[in-house]
């Protein structure tokens, strides 16, 4: 097991966060200590550092957070952003290693963040419906039989409220799942999104404020089980990075496929571009490991193994400092 001052799946935690000041290519990883055999989300929320040659360098044991730590990504101005959307805690870690106070973002189960070029900070709700995860703990939204609304909040650069989209999100197979995975256009008109095995890839204009046509829609069935939609990314050219659960389909901005990457293992659920747009990091949640990619040559070329595999299913999210 890597990660600093922790234990192998199963053993005694020693809580001690030793996370350091960011620097140019440090790598990030979401992997909650799970710890609670009635909810299998449930543990000590945790994000590990990789210096860019993936030795690790320190852990941040989170506040606020009671569940799986998700979807880590990096502002503009380089805090890093993650997510409990259980205990609807938004989670921000300062540039030198130190989590920030706490804000309120509102009662609400956000799940992932993208940046507009105003400095605009748009939350996306992970959670919708009425069906709760039915192993562990997820309340419902007060004054409501929801656990969420599946909506996009945009705030202001000082993180006022702005507007909440009335946006779509796909049919969700566990019944709970909203907006999962999201990614802002290089463009910045709009956001790529999508409901985790919802066979859909979104698209909203936050500009004009609606719905545009889906990037890409899958038929589903028994021909695409374990070739859902798992994870969005975009290169700076406009390809998307389209994770589907064992491999990486590059879609181009028409929702044409260019080419697919096969990964190591199914579980994939999780992908991040690195500054250098050559490589790809994706993570997955059942065996542990993140992937870094070569998208030029098509094939894993670095990897990290956390120990955490199925069924302490908890890496859920990377993100790489670009400085």
């Amino acid at each position: 097991m890597i990660g600093g001052d922790d234990k192998a799946a199963g053993e005694p935690m020693t809580k001690t966060s030793t996370m350091k000041p960011f620097a140019p290519g440090d790598i990030f990883l979401g992997c909650t200590y799970l710890d609670d055999p009635n909810d299998d989300h449930a543990g000590e929320g945790r994000i590990l550092q990789f210096d860019r040659d993936l030795v690790p360098k320190g852990t941040l044991y989170t506040e606020g957070t009671t569940h799986l730590v998700i979807n880590l990504s990096f502002a503009p101005d380089g805090t890093l952003w993650a997510f409990d959307p259980f205990a609807r805690a938004v989670v921000r870690v300062g540039r030198d290693g130190c989590q920030l106070p706490a804000r309120d973002f509102g009662d609400r189960a956000w799940g992932s963040a993208v940046f507009g070029r105003d400095g605009s900070v748009f939350l996306c709700e992970y959670l919708k419906g009425s069906r709760p995860y039915q192993r562990g703990a997820m309340r419902l939204l007060e004054g409501t039989d929801v656990v969420g609304y599946g909506r996009i909040r945009r705030l202001a650069p000082d993180f006022s409220v702005m507007t909440e989209f009335d946006n779509e999100t796909a049919p969700s197979l566990t019944g709970f799942h909203g907006v999962t995975h999201s990614a802002m256009h290089p463009g910045g008109g709009f956001i790529a999104y999508m409901t985790d095995l919802g066979m859909r890839v979104l698209r909203f204009d936050v500009v004009a404020g609606r719905q545009m046509p889906d990037l890409v829609t899958y038929p589903g069935g028994d021909d695409y089980v374990r070739r859902w939609t798992t994870g969005v990314a975009y290169l700076t050219d406009g390809t998307l990075l389209l994770l589907r659960g064992s491999f990486i389909d590059l879609i181009d901005e028409s929702g044409r496929s260019l080419r697919t990457i096969p990964l190591d293992e199914y579980g994939y659920a999780m992908i991040r571009t690195c500054r250098d747009e050559r490589y790809a990091l994706t993570t997955n949640i059942f065996t542990g490991v993140m992937s870094k990619v070569d998208l030029a040559e098509g094939r894993i070329v670095r990897q990290i193994d956390t120990g955490f595999a199925k069924p302490f299913r908890s890496l859920a999210g990377v993100a790489e400092f670009f400085g």
